[in-house]
């Protein structure tokens, strides 16, 4: 019997377009400043390349594919990267809650327990309580709260002993089959993947990246939870 959903934030819960278009911005403008011009066209097509070959930055990987072999350029985009991301997680700038998110959540929290699983920064959790979201959570913590991320499986780990659920009773709902349904299904959770955001466009890389189910929004989790231990 499922008792717990763990949720992923980014992609499920927050709208996060503005951070993906950021990193972009930030790749070409230190691309030209190599001295290498590239079309947002052709950086589209290497960027759902990387994608699909599952790399964990596949805005990095894209950096690297347009300077390679110049290690010295890499390290300089790699270092821009860093530090406009760590700017961008104080704030988070243009990120927010999805519309189906604040009417999902509610209905979930009647039925199940259930607890954040997200790479995030505290201010993550100011947008949920602004939301009026957050008290529906018995598991309030994220990533950077717990001092360790996905997708380690001590990170899921730390969640279910919290929460007193044993792994064959908890689902992880999330975008990535990296961090989210591939570590899950390790540890003998359920899983089920929300095909939003550029995520979206991943392929499995082995059995153990397959979803058990799929849906195109956290309106249609409770129906698709319906049965999923059959």
């Amino acid at each position: 019997m499922i008792r717990a959903i763990l949720l992923d934030l980014g992609g499920p819960v927050f709208n996060e377009d503005a951070e993906y278009q950021a990193w972009t911005e930030l790749v070409l403008e230190e691309l030209a400043r190599a001295g290498r011009t590239v079309s947002r066209e052709e950086f589209a097509a290497v960027l759902q390349e990387e994608l699909a070959r599952g790399e964990p930055n596949p805005w990095l990987s894209v950096g690297w594919r347009f300077v390679c072999p110049d290690l010295a350029k890499f390290r300089g985009l790699l270092a821009a990267f860093r530090a406009r991301n760590a700017a961008f997680q104080q704030e988070l700038p243009g990120v927010f809650v999805r519309p189906e998110a604040k009417e999902a959540i509610p209905k979930l929290a009647e039925r199940y327990v259930l607890a954040l699983a997200a790479n995030q920064p505290p201010k993550a959790l100011e947008l949920l309580e602004n939301a009026g979201l957050l008290r529906h959570f018995c598991w309030q913590e994220v990533s950077d709260t717990m001092g360790v991320a996905k997708p380690r499986p001590l990170f899921f780990r730390i969640i279910l002993d919290a929460l007193g659920v044993r792994p064959e009773e908890a689902v992880m709902v999330g975008d990535r089959l990296d961090h989210d349904i591939f570590p899950a299904r390790l540890l003998g959770m359920s899983t089920l993947r929300v095909l939003v955001g550029p995520y979206a466009q991943q392929r499995p890389l082995s059995p153990l990246q397959v979803p058990q189910k799929e849906v195109s929004s956290l309106a249609e989790v409770l129906p698709a939870l319906e049965g999923l231990r059959g």
